[in-house]
């Protein structure tokens, strides 16, 4: 959006503004370097900013109801009810739990598919893949040993909803995240239901994080904090923080104060630090060093390759030829320093809707005329019948 935002700027030379509370950190680089940069410091209704507070979950674990909800947390739930006010509970995954494992040998169910666990879904009683949406009956053996041992382990956003009844019975929960929201217009129900206060505590994945201004929302939990940050990706710590600072901004919007709960069990985790005392410069000077430090943006431009095939052993051929090649034509033309390329490696997730997937990064320092070498080298590439080509300029993760 960003980018044809920009382009519709240029070709009709108007001035851009880009708003948020957490900027990307390119995007504020380049305002701060322009002197572009124009920051508001107060709500706009003046109410201060509630400061986070982190529970460690290293001490708090043990004590904590089934392992996942803290007794500080319980604490402030409780309190927050009895005033009338009303409750956002963040968990960042979908379902009730995350992986379905064998106790006997430790085989993992993963979706035949994809090379992702399928994921326990108590609603529909059924195994499912969050990528290629396949469905299946929870097995009655492991299919590697026979085992009758499987457990479901994890947590999502429904076994939060259960926990949370089974700890107020009397309190009105209700859960917002894509697996309910297969009706029309079913999101904007919930959310008025919520704003009309109909709803005590709504638990909910990043859905809930930004937009919501609900003045009764007195306190915000989030329950696995640290979900965000276990991404192989250069931007995990970034889009962590953001989520982080954004929920935590659902809190005390009104007359009343609000208070934010991070359990984590890394506290001292920068990320957590400057979410914490909601300190975007703090955050933005350590990631920045590190951004540079190892030629990830806005210090180059990504390009992804990605190379896919039903056969495995023809998707990373096809991927190990290209950057061979592309290797070979930045050591002829002097842009080996400038055009940095890494890989061929697997994809995060290796298999995808039953194609295997090898991925080749581009460290682009030459900006447009990078941009337009690497275009007239792929240009040139003869790329077979079996095999697909994925280009992604600028991408939004490289998972």
């Amino acid at each position: 959006a960003r980018v044809v935002a920009r382009r519709l700027a240029q070709f009709h030379q108007a001035p851009l503004l880009l708003g948020s509370a957490t900027p990307d950190i390119s995007t504020y680089y380049y305002a701060t370097n322009n002197n572009n940069l124009f920051e508001m410091r107060k709500r706009f209704n003046n109410s201060p900013l509630a400061l986070p507070q982190v529970i460690n979950m290293q001490e708090y674990g043990k004590a904590s109801y089934r392992g996942i909800i803290s007794k500080p947390l319980q604490t402030e739930i409780t309190e927050t009810l009895e005033r009338g006010q009303q409750v956002i509970l963040l968990m960042n995954r979908r379902g009730y739990s995350t992986y379905t494992q064998c106790k006997a040998c430790g085989t993992v169910i993963e979706c035949p598919d994809c090379s992702i666990p399928m994921i326990w879904h108590t609603s529909i009683k059924k195994l499912k893949c969050h990528y290629c949406n396949r469905e299946m009956s929870f097995p009655d053996f492991c299919p590697q040993c026979g085992s009758d041992a499987l457990s479901t382990s994890g947590v999502g956003t429904q076994k939060i909803e259960l926990l949370i009844n089974e700890l107020y019975p009397d309190a009105r929960v209700e859960r917002i995240d894509s697996d309910i929201l297969t009706r029309k217009n079913a999101h904007i129900e919930l959310l008025n239901k919520f704003q009309n206060k109909e709803i005590d505590i709504l638990v909910g994945t990043q859905m809930i994080a930004k937009g919501l201004d609900n003045p009764n929302v007195t306190l915000v939990g989030v329950l696995s904090a640290d979900s965000g940050f276990n991404i192989p990706d250069f931007r995990a710590s970034e889009r962590g923080f953001q989520l982080l600072t954004q929920v935590a901004g659902r809190a005390g919007r009104g007359e009343f104060k609000g208070k934010v709960l991070f359990q984590t069990y890394n506290p001292d985790y920068y990320a957590f630090q400057t979410a914490k005392s909601q300190n975007y410069e703090k955050f933005f000077e350590t990631e920045i060093k590190a951004r540079q430090e190892f030629d990830y943006p806005p210090f180059s431009q990504i390009i992804r390759l990605i190379l896919s095939s039903q056969n495995n052993f023809r998707a990373e051929k096809s991927a190990m030829e290209i950057a061979l090649r592309l290797n070979t034509m930045t050591d002829k033309f002097g842009f080996t320093e400038y055009l940095e390329t890494l890989g061929p490696t697997p994809c995060v997730i290796e298999k995808l809707n039953g194609f295997y997937r090898f991925q080749i990064l581009i460290k682009n320092k030459l900006s447009q005329k990078g941009h337009d070498f690497v275009s007239k080298f792929l240009s040139k590439i003869a790329i077979p019948k079996d095999i697909r080509l994925a280009i992604d300029v600028d991408p939004l993760d490289i998972l």
